[in-house]
């Protein structure tokens, strides 16, 4: 009766989305408040307005790249969750869309928390989480949405798909899909009754009928309290399972941000449901960014094979000092996620990322001492230097404050600085042939990819005018290029929204 009720339910869906889309007003109103805000990022995704956080979708549909994220649209503080969204033919060139999902639903009227999204059968498919808070207890099912065009999107009729743990606990959220051959499976991140981060597995034949299967993987005290946002793929034969975890304790350089996202490796066995020989522990789970803001990582399969991530440039209980102008929180530039020789997985900006360049500010050979002004608050730069067996030191300062980056060949280790009583993060690293610094500021934000992407650190800062500084024992090649603004509103999607949603509302 459900497939029935299901396959009734798609031809409705775009009548059924005329009736109700009065936020898309909302969303074409915001354009006048866009851009103008302080510390607003050139090149990475924000919301136009208010609170963004953690991805919560991220897919290829009808010849563009769709970026989902939690969003609140207004006052740049959190609120009750939305699914806020952009979309872009290149990875580099973002046009805002309507929010994808509002919480107004008996269901979801206290939030539309993150999931992922799937294409079938040319439908756009959102899984996501509902909260509904009743009697102090806090409820969270799974729930699914639908587009035809990538733009408006329709509730499922029968939502919740999945209405409860099957372990009674309150957090139980965040699904991500994926299908391998027939089948299409679930995994949802949650806590065991004694309070151990772990993940469910659910399959399903139809994406709407979701049977439980069994405890994915789960922590045995050492790796948390709760796990939320997992994600998972397959590269290299290994399949690579992202988890967001909530209460590791830190451990030297590691771990020392207030929650961690990081990745274990094994092999899936599709017979039994189950990893074969996967271990979950603070030994095996590695952090995929050392910085001090990132969390909630999104993978998916672009069309020519790469593997691209994006997560939140954030960090939860952090100061945005943005948020006095009415918004909060970024994205992370989208990445090429590959693995090594190692079996470690590296990050790099994508290759299109080249193309935001307008200009180049700085090429020249530096030695230790020597400083210059990098002349705009949005660019990238490339430090180069062969001499692996000398110190590298690179501080970016500004009036109040700097950002330090040292490399230590005696110690095998790379240390990043933004100052403050937790400003340090550090993680092993001994290159080969060469030191690389590939590093992206934009605004508020840094991302500093070291060597081939085997370290990574994004972090938020808030500077002024930069001046670049060469300290350590040797001398670097610097290029240095500005970047252009890559996102805003599209007058052709704005005049599509007039004429098509807001006149059937009228």
């Amino acid at each position: 009766m459900e497939i029935l009720i299901f396959l009734v339910w798609i031809p409705t869906v775009v009548l059924a989305m005329l009736k109700d889309f009065e936020h898309v007003e909302d969303f074409i109103n915001q354009r006048r408040y866009f851009v103008k805000k302080k510390y607003r990022p050139n090149y990475h995704i924000t919301a136009p307005e208010g609170w963004l956080s953690n991805p919560t979708g991220f897919v290829y549909f009808k010849k563009q790249y769709h970026v989902f994220y939690q969003y609140h649209p207004n006052r740049g503080a959190w609120g009750h969750m939305h699914w806020g969204h952009s979309a872009s033919k290149n990875l580099i060139d973002w046009t805002h869309y309507p929010p994808a999902l509002i919480p107004k639903e008996y269901y979801d009227k206290h939030g539309c928390f993150a999931g992922s999204a799937q294409v079938h059968d040319n439908y756009l498919y959102l899984f996501y989480t509902g909260s509904l808070v009743f009697s102090n207890r806090t409820f969270e099912t799974q729930s699914v949405a639908l587009s035809v065009d990538g733009i408006l999107y329709q509730k499922y009729l029968y939502n919740p798909v999945i209405r409860e743990s099957p372990h009674g606990v309150e957090e139980f959220r965040n699904p991500k899909v994926w299908k391998f051959r027939q089948t299409w499976y679930m995994i949802i991140g949650t806590t065991s009754r004694e309070r151990n981060g772990q993940l469910l597995l659910y399959s399903s034949q139809d994406l709407v009928n979701w049977k439980f299967y069994r405890v994915l993987a789960e922590s045995y005290g050492d790796m948390g309290y709760v796990w939320e946002s997992p994600d998972i793929f397959e590269i290299e034969d290994q399949y690579v399972l992202i988890i967001s975890a909530q209460g590791i304790q830190s451990e030297g350089h590691r771990f020392r941000n207030l929650y961690q996202t990081g990745y274990v490796v094994g092999s899936f066995n599709y017979l039994h449901g189950q990893f074969d020989d996967l271990e979950v522990s603070t030994a095996t789970f590695n952090e995929l960014d050392y910085g001090h803001d990132f969390y909630a990582a999104k993978t998916m399969l672009a069309p020519d094979g790469r593997i691209l991530l994006v997560a939140w440039l954030g960090m939860w209980e952090s100061d945005f000092l943005e948020a006095q102008s009415g918004w909060a929180g970024m994205l992370t530039l989208i990445r090429e996620v590959r693995m090594n020789k190692q079996g470690r997985i590296t990050m790099t900006p994508v290759r299109e990322t080249a193309q935001l360049r307008t200009e180049i500010l700085e090429e020249a050979w530096y030695s230790p001492g020597e400083a210059f002004l990098a002349g705009a608050k949005f660019f990238e730069m490339l430090v180069n230097t062969s001499a692996v067996f000398s110190d590298v030191i690179i501080l970016l300062e500004w009036s109040g404050g700097r950002y330090t980056i040292a490399y230590s060949s005696e110690a095998g280790q790379i240390t990043v600085d933004r100052g403050g009583e937790d400003g340090i993060r550090r993680a092993d690293w001994s290159p080969n042939h060469h030191v690389y610094f590939h590093i992206f500021v934009d605004s508020s934000s840094i991302e500093v990819f070291c060597g081939e992407g085997e370290v990574v650190f994004s972090s938020r800062i808030y500077p002024k005018s930069i001046k670049v500084k060469i300290e350590g024992k040797s001398q670097v090649h610097i290029a240095q290029y500005s970047l252009k603004r890559s996102i805003g509103f599209d007058k052709n999607l704005v005049k599509y929204l007039k004429s098509h949603v807001i006149k059937s509302l009228n």
